[in-house]
């Protein structure tokens, strides 16, 4: 057998957005050009202030006056962190401010105090004048899940971060974006609204290179941390061209929803806490949904480097078609998802998040919790089993092209790197050794070169080739990486999805395709499923791994079965 080659998904290059449905913001791109030393100044005074270093903030401070901000610009800079970093930072950068301010008199040193902010104009109310500005800033409306689960926030949102806050003309929008920017990724676990404001700095006028500059002083004067998470997601986001504004869910699989219309599949962007992660999900709620109703729901978990807006939010929708309410979510780490190191693959968490979705869909409205169940696809698959075996709430499981995780980091995909299990292992407790210390955190799958169409096509390995074609060309999407955290191997090299297997006690569906070289795995732990009560190996005739993912006549099939067995399990 051929050695498999270690293969990098292609990533196109594209808007992503956390708490904002989308911009398009290549429309509003300006000349490409540096930061001036002032704006570079800023970056430094907003990172200090956000970690509370005020040593460090106190240069900063100095620096900043020096290359020019004036008294009332640093003090606006500082207030407006606030909102972001909370009171308690702000009121100390500017006890720390008053200092240096007084160092810098008693050493003959006049600094410039600088406009005050213009008084506001006309009789509208301050939710007026807050919506108003913050679709300015957004160049859209802006309309979230959680406005409509706390609706105070948004009135909060609107009538003081905008209309108190961010109408003070003495810093102008793309000014202010600098601020927030540094500061959210300063502040770490904010991932979804470090990706929203990156794109709301591009509609306001931040060009790609100030946005690199950015990440590339916090990383030499703050630290690797709170530079990490905004270089991956600069590396998600296309400066030219947004394939995803067509769909405002940002949806890439054939037939996906467009919009909610009433009585027909709806789709609701929803995001929840995992300890202090925030998970982002889509809920799929069937035609004619009524929450006074009670009805099953199906968690179902997508692949390794997949994410909900491919092939788990397909069966996902179509599912809903079929009577469920089901939910597929960002993997914690991955995707939209929070968490930091970016792309962390362990199999413990893959797991946590499988029990945190039936944790949230069993509140959801409408959802009958006596009638659980769950679907794993690919590296999902894997997942699941190990949820199902002490997960209880599922009354059934199903796994679509199942992907052995453990297995295929350990051995090789078909056992074809065996001989190198402890050479990688080295690899993976260097590459944590070295995160530890708090350097460069080292990735599998980052090759930075894009492999060409014929390079592609001269794979041998079905699952390979074929998995490149679809996640960067035909169904890409930007938060879906195949790279994962090389330190994660440490996990994943000791674990195994078919061990326990007799821990299933549930009906137990599998689907591969006939002709899937990954058939191996799922035939594995089937025959492992001593105690499952019904058990069932279902083959797709003449499918390969990756086109039961999206192909029309393999999903219909696989639908078809799944909605069989789910109605007869439930």
């Amino acid at each position: 057998m051929k050695k498999v080659k270690q293969i990098s998904f292609l990533i196109v290059l594209t808007i992503q957005l956390g708490f904002v449905t989308s911009l398009n913001a290549q429309t509003n791109m300006k000349t490409d050009k540096p930061l001036t030393n002032k704006e570079q100044s800023i970056i430094l005074i907003a990172a200090f202030t956000t970690k509370g270093d005020t040593q460090q903030l106190r240069t900063a401070l100095n620096s900043g006056l020096d290359a020019g901000l004036n008294i009332n610009e640093i003090k606006e800079i500082i207030v407006h962190i606030y909102a972001y970093a909370g009171f308690p930072r702000s009121l100390n950068a500017l006890s720390t401010f008053i200092t240096v301010l007084e160092e810098r008199k008693k050493n003959g040193i006049h600094d410039e105090i600088g406009k005050t902010p213009s008084p506001i104009a006309g009789n509208e109310s301050k939710l007026k004048r807050g919506t108003a500005l913050q679709t300015k800033l957004l160049g859209k409306e802006m309309k979230t899940s959680t406005a409509d689960f706390a609706p105070i926030i948004d009135i909060f949102l609107k009538e003081h971060l905008f209309a108190d806050i961010f109408s003070r003309d003495i810093l102008d929008f793309k000014t202010r974006e600098i601020v927030t920017i540094t500061t959210l990724a300063s502040l770490g676990n904010a991932e979804p609204q470090l990706r929203s404001h990156i794109n709301v700095g591009i509609y306001n006028g931040i060009t790609e290179t100030q946005l690199n500059t950015i990440a590339d002083i916090l990383k030499n004067k703050v630290g690797p941390a709170e530079s990490s998470s905004m270089k991956e997601i600069l590396k998600n986001i296309n400066m030219k061209n947004n394939e995803n504004t067509k769909n405002q869910y940002t949806l890439v699989y054939d037939g996906a929803i467009t919009e909610n219309v009433k009585g027909k599949v709806n789709i609701n962007p929803v995001s929840y806490k995992i300890k202090d992660i925030t998970v982002v999900a889509n809920v799929y709620t069937p035609p004619n949904y009524n929450p006074a109703n009670k009805y099953p729901a199906i968690v179902i978990a997508h692949p390794n480097g997949g994410v909900k807006e491919q092939v788990a939010g397909l069966y996902a929708q179509h599912l809903a078609e079929q009577g469920y309410i089901t939910i597929t979510a960002d993997a914690a780490y991955q995707g939209g998802s929070g968490g930091f190191p970016r792309n962390v693959d362990k199999p413990a968490n893959r797991i946590e998040d499988i029990y945190s979705m039936a944790d949230f869909i069993s509140q959801y409205a409408g959802v009958d919790v006596s009638r659980l169940s769950l679907l794993g696809i690919c590296g999902g698959g894997g997942y699941s089993l190990k949820a199902a075996q002490s997960d209880k709430r599922f009354k059934s499981v199903a796994t679509l092209s199942m992907f052995n995780s453990g297995l295929v980091r350990r051995n090789g995909y078909m056992n074809s790197q065996i001989s190198t299990i402890q050479e990688r292992l080295k690899q993976a407790s260097d590459a944590r050794a070295q995160e530890a210390a708090g350097g460069e955190i080292l990735y599998a799958n980052n090759s930075a070169t894009p492999l060409t169409k014929e390079q592609i096509a001269s794979i041998p390995v079905d699952l390979y080739r074929q998995g490149i074609e679809y996640y960067s060309i035909t169904y890409p999407h930007p938060n879906s990486s195949a790279k994962y955290t090389l330190s994660s191997l440490l996990d994943l090299m000791t674990w195994d999805a078919s061990t326990n297997m007799d821990l299933i006690e549930q009906p137990l569906l599998m689907i591969a395709g006939s002709k899937a070289d990954s058939y191996y795995m799922t035939e594995d732990a089937f025959a492992k499923a001593t105690s499952a009560k019904n058990k069932e190996l279902f083959l797709i005739e003449g499918a390969t791994h990756i086109e039961t993912y999206w192909k029309p006549e393999y999903v219909n099939q696989a639908v078809t079965k799944l909605t069989q067995f789910y109605a007869k399990f439930l």
